[in-house]
């Protein structure tokens, strides 16, 4: 018979046309991996397990290969093969994939390493890039030519995207959101006040607050706070409004630095509802001084946990080219 083929023989040539690549995203608790069509984002052989972070660098590499590994051999049993592999991390990463930080672990080479042992090439990338750039593509972001992601979470970090591709900088380093120490006079002119925004408006700056003021950590973290909150505990209420003004402060101030065309929330935190996010777009209205711009999109993030293994998916080395923009591409 000729023309279309059998059904087998379509769909193994529909499979094969693909352009598939592999997307692991390597946190400091969990590894999420998976396979991405990244034509469409459509991902499959979703996989989870735990970070080995206290058995060191190897382990860790070990862990993303056999990761790795599992999706490549389910993968080529349908016919699909794995163009390459990326590797979002927490951690800053320059423009040719190295892994120039160790806040979470000693990772510099993971992409080399991978390529090594499994033979694909292979790129890593920052979470937070990673993530913006799957929202610029496939989520929250895709009707807008810019937008700031703004990951909240354990910590806070963010990500421009002008044109549908995260902004990186001249190093690769543009992620650093909240995280620098500030200095301001006190009210009474004695000193200055030394401040860092991560450690008031992160979920683990609420929940060093609550421990500092009332002598225990919270059963469930920023959860207990809002549903503590909820039932009339004040305490709880004072550090959500305290975390929440922070946090909305800082998103006005970057909307006011770079006037986007909307913000994109992101992270376990970001995406929650509650008192901590009426606060933080309460505060972030309040504080932006041109007009026109208080009624800017506020956005939650679409694709959840898959933005990280989307995102890493579509990582591809940047080398020595420096970014350029294109006005009104």
């Amino acid at each position: 018979m000729t023309g279309a083929g059998t059904p087998l023989q379509s769909a193994a040539a529909t499979m094969e046309s693909g352009d598939y690549r592999i997307g692991i995203d390597l946190g400091g608790t969990k590894i999420a991996a998976g396979l991405v069509d990244i034509q469409s984002g459509a991902m499959t052989h979703f996989r989870r397990r735990p970070t080995p972070v206290s058995e060191g660098p190897i382990a860790i590499i070990r862990a993303v290969a056999e990761i790795a590994s599992d999706i490549i051999a389910l993968a080529k049993a349908e016919g699909r093969f794995p163009l390459s592999i990326g590797i979002a991390v927490p951690e800053l990463v320059d423009l040719e994939g190295r892994v120039c930080s160790d806040w979470n672990f000693s990772i510099e080479t993971i992409g080399a390493e991978i390529e090594s042992l499994l033979g694909i090439p292979t790129m890593a990338d920052s979470d937070v890039r990673a993530a913006a750039h799957a929202e610029a593509r496939f989520g929250a972001g895709q009707s807008h030519q810019s937008f700031v992601y703004i990951s909240l979470g354990t910590g806070i970090s963010y990500s421009l995207v002008i044109n549908g591709r995260p902004w990186a900088g001249a190093n690769g380093f543009a992620i650093h959101f909240a995280s620098s120490v500030l200095a301001l006079p006190r009210e009474d002119d004695t000193a200055l006040t030394i401040a860092n925004a991560e450690d008031f408006a992160s979920g683990k700056g609420m929940q060093r607050s609550f421990v500092r003021r009332a002598g225990k950590p919270p059963e469930d973290g920023v959860r207990t706070l809002e549903a503590m909150s909820a039932e009339g505990d004040s305490l709880c209420t004072r550090i959500l409004d305290e975390a929440g003004e922070v946090t909305g402060r800082l998103l006005a101030q970057m909307i006011n630095m770079v006037d986007p065309e909307a913000v994109v929330l992101g992270g376990g935190l970001g995406c929650s509802t509650g008192r901590y996010r009426e606060k933080l777009e309460q505060y972030m209205r309040e504080n932006i001084w041109a007009a026109r711009c208080r009624s800017i999109p506020l956005k939650l993030a679409s694709l959840g946990e898959g933005a990280g293994v989307v995102g890493a998916a579509l990582a591809k080395p940047l080398g020595n080219r420096r970014q350029t923009i294109k006005v009104g591409a």
